[in-house]
């Protein structure tokens, strides 16, 4: 991706390099928080719940340096709730983040209670770009049923669960055909799973691609499988180009989105085969989300606002912790 960084912005390669794996990131704390020592940030931004064990090394390296925490998906199980256990567990995986950036009101409101000593705030996750115009559809879909999956092909996305789903609409004889584009530790299990099921004529595993919007722009649904979410770009990606969603109960952005305008989704009561399938059958024939819902659902998720709020968040933070050095 070194490509896309723009002029300007410079980038420190750890030597040895660290592949990420589910336990890489117990080993970048020391070699990173040295790297940032050299360099004297103002302030350290931690992208995501995967890398949040660094933000305890980078405290006691850089002492008194705002550190800013992205919560990329749910703090902690929402099993859990939000009671002594989850916040005991939310407390030892964040140990040395000052400040958490939820990536929407809802993620904030279940966010806060479970770190109640530090300060949360809302920033919209930036996934639309300020000269992406919304392209509604003018009629409801027609059969067969165009499904998308969108995603990598990863435990958290559950991409078998769609292949689960399109055996179930097989099943019931509802006309449709089925898209997955992604790529992952499942993808020869995917693969795998449309051979034995005998999927072949109704389901293709297109892998990655770098420009999914064809396939936004001729599907008529998104299907989103994920056991838990954040604020999922799919899901925006695909109503910018006028594809409603439907999706498991995953996140509570989306929940909230297909409650207050349900023109751009619905949400499965369950994570099942068959809760999906009446969700997508609910949804056929449906008239499709105006401009003007979409927009007041994704608009403020536009790279400008995002980026000014982040840059704000950062001022006041660096001020902040000017001051209490004086």
């Amino acid at each position: 991706m070194a490509a896309r960084v723009p002029d300007g912005a410079a980038i420190e390669v750890l030597s040895p390099p660290r592949p990420r794996s589910p336990v890489s990131r117990f080993s970048l704390g020391r070699p990173m928080a040295e790297k940032a020592r050299k360099l004297r940030p103002d302030a350290i931004f931690l992208i995501g719940n995967f890398h949040f064990i660094l933000g305890r090394a980078f405290n006691r390296a850089l002492l008194g340096t705002p550190i800013v925490g992205k919560v990329s998906n749910p703090l902690v199980p929402a099993a859990l709730g939000s009671g002594p256990l989850a916040r005991q567990i939310a407390a030892a995986w964040t140990k040395g983040i000052d400040t958490f950036a939820a990536m929407s009101a809802p993620s904030r409101r279940e966010l806060a209670p479970l770190v109640p000593d530090r300060a949360v705030v809302s920033i919209a996750d930036p996934f639309l770009d300020d000269t992406t115009e919304i392209e509604p559809r003018s009629h409801p879909p027609e059969r067969p049923l165009r499904l998308l999956f969108v995603g990598r092909l990863e435990p958290q996305k559950d991409p078998v669960l769609a292949l689960e789903v399109a055996d179930e609409l097989r099943r019931r004889q509802f006309p449709f055909q089925l898209t997955i584009l992604g790529s992952g530790a499942l993808e020869e299990r995917v693969d795998e799973g449309i051979r034995k099921r005998r999927l072949g004529d109704l389901v293709q595993l297109q892998s990655h691609v770098s420009d999914p919007s064809p396939f936004y722009r001729d599907a008529d649904i998104l299907l989103m499988t994920s056991k838990f979410e954040g604020v999922p770009a799919a899901i925006g990606e695909a109503l910018a180009h006028g594809v409603p969603f439907v999706a498991t109960p995953c996140s509570q952005w989306v929940s909230e989105i297909s409650e207050n305008s349900p023109a751009c989704g619905r949400v499965s009561h369950l994570h099942t085969a068959s809760a999906l399938a009446d969700a997508v059958m609910a949804r056929q024939g449906k008239q499709p989300p105006t401009g003007a819902e979409i927009e007041s659902v994704i608009g403020e998720h536009r790279l400008g606002r995002s980026a000014s709020a982040y840059l704000e968040l950062f001022d006041r933070l660096t001020e902040s912790a000017a001051d209490h050095r004086l």
